[in-house]
């Protein structure tokens, strides 16, 4: 290789580590767990205002504030800066001037921040005040902490003010805190925003598999959860919709119960045949978004066009003349509990250390997972009906599994749901179709939706979260909980490697440095919560036992030791 391919090399594998370095300092992050009736910190809400205030807020006559100032420093295309790979110094610049604006609005109100603003990027102040007035709007929402007053009315029986349930980035509408809850209208998702939005995800989901692959998936799983689809107005949904290249119609009362063809010609690209798994949540909440998503998946299969565009009748018509299945089994794709039951029952499996090998895990994901929810040929509904054969027919031609991120807060290291689900499918694709599937998940909060590979996930959880120590030390103030809270994360990392074995072996290493083999951090959290910390020792040695880490012998005396100590001093197995 000549010297100027290898600095060009060089230079390209700086940029990409620049790139990850910026993206984990700029990544939003709890920094404690919410204490019932306090509100945030200024620092916490000063971080959370600058995500609101990156969006575009046409409800509220708000502008995107990098958008405002992009526009008044000349930048031509802002969109097309946000989807660069590598991010440039105008990029960082416009980011830059949009923090310190929210800073001065929090320290010195709205009047000031508009002033500021003009004087450093000329920005308008009829375009920025209502962006700042929103911040101020949100800020002081903050502080009105109403979750105590509010358990006090609801003990006494007495009416609570309904509010929105969402991540507040997505929608500030649900503040204050402290109000009763409530879903949506589930003929109404999805949402024609939240249409808009899951063309650009779609798209960027197809995209990087285009470019791993060279081609496009032939099946592609998809996972939906119930209380997600309420906090996006249906974002999920859409974007199965999108894939399989059909928008949703509504009647004269906005109900979507019909669906419409998008042609061909503007789609550009084939239908994707999608497998959707849902949760029983979404089942009990989303019954005729089940039925429309059937009713696209059926209609798609009919249509007479090319089968290297159209996957759904590719896969459908092979199914038939392999086993001459009727059309009615062959189209199946929307599957979730039993009625009455809920979850996969994969979490408490892994948590509990309960299987032998790892096609036990796939299994059991299908044996909970394999009803189906159709309509026939005939329009009969078909709700519940046990159907694992047509499940792992399915399954065995998937090339891709993916499941959405909608929050900051809960990330697929905060809960055994995600590995649970998205690692289930994934586990029961790998059995059944013979090879491992990619795995995506798409990051919508920002505003340039990015789609990471689930390696990639799981590393930035690790190094913004885990291993970061204004991460965990926010958790150890809380005691007994922070230190559970960090083992929690740890056995949820360990769901990964045992579902998908997407967990790098260095960070097991680096936990067991952080936590166990620092004696003063090791000795606190033996005084906070020795209980945790055994589990922990115990997840770790489960790793290595397992195959999916292997440090060296001292590494894995010391943890055997921590385990024989807390033993001793009365511990539990």
């Amino acid at each position: 290789m000549n010297p100027k391919a290898i600095t060009t090399e060089r230079d390209a594998r700086v940029m990409r580590l620049y790139e990850q370095l910026v993206e984990i300092e700029q990544r939003l992050i709890p920094t404690g767990l919410h204490v019932f009736g306090r509100a945030s910190e200024l620092p916490e809400k000063a971080d959370l205002l600058r995500m609101v205030a990156s969006f575009d807020r046409p409800e509220q006559g708000a502008r995107a504030l990098q958008r405002l100032v992009a526009d008044a420093l000349g930048v031509e295309s802002y969109d097309a800066l946000l989807h660069e790979t590598s991010t440039s110094e105008t990029r960082q610049l416009i980011d830059g001037v949009a923090a310190d604006a929210v800073r001065q609005c929090c320290e010195h109100g709205v009047e000031t921040a508009v002033d500021w603003l003009i004087s450093k990027a000329g920005v308008d102040s009829e375009e920025s005040r209502p962006t700042f007035l929103l911040i101020a709007k949100v800020a002081d929402q903050l502080d009105a902490n109403n979750e105590i007053d509010s358990l006090a009315r609801a003990l006494r029986g007495e009416y609570i003010r309904p509010g929105p349930g969402a991540d507040i980035v997505q929608n500030p509408l649900v503040l204050p805190t402290g109000r009763n809850t409530h879903a949506v209208n589930p003929y109404s998702v999805p949402s024609q925003m939240a249409f808009a939005r899951a063309k650009h995800t779609a798209d960027a989901l197809l995209r990087r598999y285009f470019e791993e692959h060279g081609r496009y998936p032939r099946a592609l799983a998809l996972v939906l959860w119930g209380l997600d689809n309420i906090k996006t107005q249906g974002e999920g949904v859409a974007q199965a919709l999108w894939l399989l290249g059909v928008r949703p119609v509504r009647d004269a009362l906005n109900r979507a119960t019909e669906i419409e063809i998008i042609p061909l010609e503007e789609l550009r690209r084939p239908r994707i045949d999608v497998v959707m798994t849902v949760s029983g949540i979404f089942r009990d909440l989303f019954m005729p978004t089940m039925a429309l998503l059937d009713k696209a998946v059926r209609r798609v299969a009919t249509l007479d066009e090319p089968l290297d565009m159209n996957y759904v009748r590719r896969n459908v018509s092979e199914k038939i003349h392999a086993d001459s299945s009727e059309f009615d089994d062959a189209v199946t794709r929307v599957f979730s509990n039993a009625p009455g039951n809920y979850g996969t029952n994969v979490n408490f499996m892994v948590m509990q250390s309960a299987w032998e090998n790892d096609a036990t895990l796939g299994d059991l994901f299908v044996t909970r997972k394999c009803f189906a929810y159709a309509r026939d040929s005939k329009g009969r509904s078909v709700e519940g009906r046990e159907a694992r054969e047509l499940m792992d027919d399915a399954l065995s031609r998937v090339e891709a599994t993916y499941q959405n991120i909608d929050s900051f807060e809960v990330g697929i290291t905060d809960v055994d749901h995600y590995f649970e689900y998205l690692g289930g499918i994934s586990k029961a694709v790998e059995t059944r179709a013979k090879s491992r599937p990619s795995i995506y998940l798409s990051d919508s909060l920002s505003p340039q939706t990015k789609i990471r590979s689930l390696e990639e996930t799981v590393r930035l959880e690790t190094r913004a979260k885990t291993l970061n120590p204004k991460w965990y030390e926010g958790m150890l103030k809380h005691g007994f909980r922070g230190v559970a809270e960090i083992e929690n994360h740890v056995a949820n990392t360990f769901g990964w490697s045992a579902t998908a074995d997407a967990v790098d072996p260095w960070i097991y290493t680096e936990i067991s440095k952080t936590f166990l083999l620092d004696p003063i951090m090791l000795n606190r959290l033996r005084e906070l919560n020795p209980h945790s910390l055994q589990s922990l020792a115990r997840r770790l040695l489960e790793a290595h036992n397992r195959g999916y880490w292997n440090p060296n012998e001292e590494i894995l005396e010391r943890l055997r030791d921590i385990v024989e100590q807390q033993l001793d001093r009365g511990g539990t197995v």
